[in-house]
């Protein structure tokens, strides 16, 4: 991956997180209904971010081919972020909820009772199992992990396995996740897909350039139809698969994947665009991770801690600026801090063979 790419993927990467941090915290219990127009960009937020993973993943394993390279980047790499994200999530709901229990209520979603069965699922990434649909308390975006850590063993034994366990392995994985993520890995495959279209085929100026700006084209009228009073692709895609906007998120990833190999044939032309801002968009796209995650509980909390209301510029203020902060503090102990999860991960990995190789007589 080019220098340039790169930073322009972090850079899409914090953009589609604070897209999500926006469509949460619009709603009249937190804000006042402030910045409502960005609610129908969050799912596909969500979209990009499915398509970057693949996209970054086959990026990643190129470099990294032994299997136990993959499994502690990953693990890390989820880890560092998923089991501060719990912990904080429950601590904060119960504090804020006992400080403020009419902000907590199943009307957005949140559910008090079985919390620890919520941590557990959560914990084990089987809270989308199925139809299965467990948000660990307050975290609403947590339910794409019980997606995309899924996607990680789908590819890891699609890469990594034995040829003749390899479908047998994969149906079985496809069959045990149930229909609703299976429905979705093909948009995590597109991303997978552009990485290896955009390492391998050497594509013209125009080419690439049409695909770049004509992908962006494309979405932009579908949405300015949709703003003018049109219909979005909602309820189009078969009920059994889960998801009322699937066809819309097949849209979006695959003009976003035509996107992306376009943009990174044409990467070196925006590199004097780009590269000034190469320090400032690689800090801010490390808590990229953390904001997502974290920006319910901490929003949710902060509401539950203000005298005013929400409609107020005070009660505004302290959540849009005060729950960004507050995220940026903990991804300083957090998702900056991979590479001691990774030593971590590795650690507990190694540790049984250790053991017993010590222990048992030679």
């Amino acid at each position: 991956m080019n220098r340039e790419t790169s930073i322009y993927l972090d850079a899409l990467r914090f953009a589609a997180a604070a897209v999500v941090f926006l469509t949460h915290v619009s709603g009249r219990r937190l804000t006042g209904g402030l910045f409502w127009q960005v609610g129908p960009y969050g799912s596909e937020a969500v979209t990009l971010f499915f398509v970057l993973s693949g996209f970054v993943i086959g990026y990643t394993t190129r470099r990294n081919r032994p299997a136990e390279t993959y499994i502690v980047a990953r693990t890390a790499r989820i880890y560092s972020v998923a089991l501060p994200a719990l912990l904080l999530t429950f601590a904060l709901d119960s504090i804020g909820r006992a400080l403020n229990p009419a902000l907590y209520t199943e009307s957005w979603g949140y559910v008090w009772d079985g919390r620890v069965s919520q941590f557990l699922r959560g914990a084990l990434f089987l809270n989308q199992i199925w139809y299965a649909d467990i948000s660990p308390g307050s975290d609403l975006p947590y339910w794409s992990l019980g997606y995309e850590v899924w996607y990680y063993v789908i590819f890891g034994v699609a890469a990594f396995s034995r040829s003749r366990w390899r479908w047998p392995l994969l149906l079985g994985l496809l069959a045990f996740v149930g229909p609703c993520i299976a429905g979705m890995f093909p948009l995590w495959a597109l991303g997978f897909l552009a990485y290896r279209v955009s390492s391998r085929a050497a594509l013209s100026p125009r080419t690439a350039a049409t695909m770049c700006f004509g992908a962006v084209a494309a979405w932009l009228a579908y949405e300015t139809q949709a703003w003018m009073g049109g219909t979005r692709m909602m309820g189009v895609a078969p009920a059994f698969l889960g998801h009322p906007e699937l066809a819309q998120s097949y849209l979006v990833a695959t003009l976003f994947t035509i996107h992306l190999i376009g943009f990174h044939a044409l990467a070196p032309a925006f590199g004097a665009v780009l590269t000034p801002f190469a320090r400032p968009v690689r800090w801010i796209a490390g808590a990229t991770f953390s904001l997502y995650l974290f920006h319910v509980p901490i929003s949710q909390f902060i509401a539950s801690l203000m005298p005013w209301s929400s409609h107020s510029a005070a009660a505004r203020i302290a959540v849009l600026i005060g729950t960004p902060l507050l995220v940026l503090a903990l991804a300083e102990v957090t998702e900056r801090r991979k590479e001691s999860w990774r030593r971590l991960v590795l650690m507990l990995l190694r540790y049984p063979s250790s053991f017993w190789s010590r222990a048992l007589p030679r």
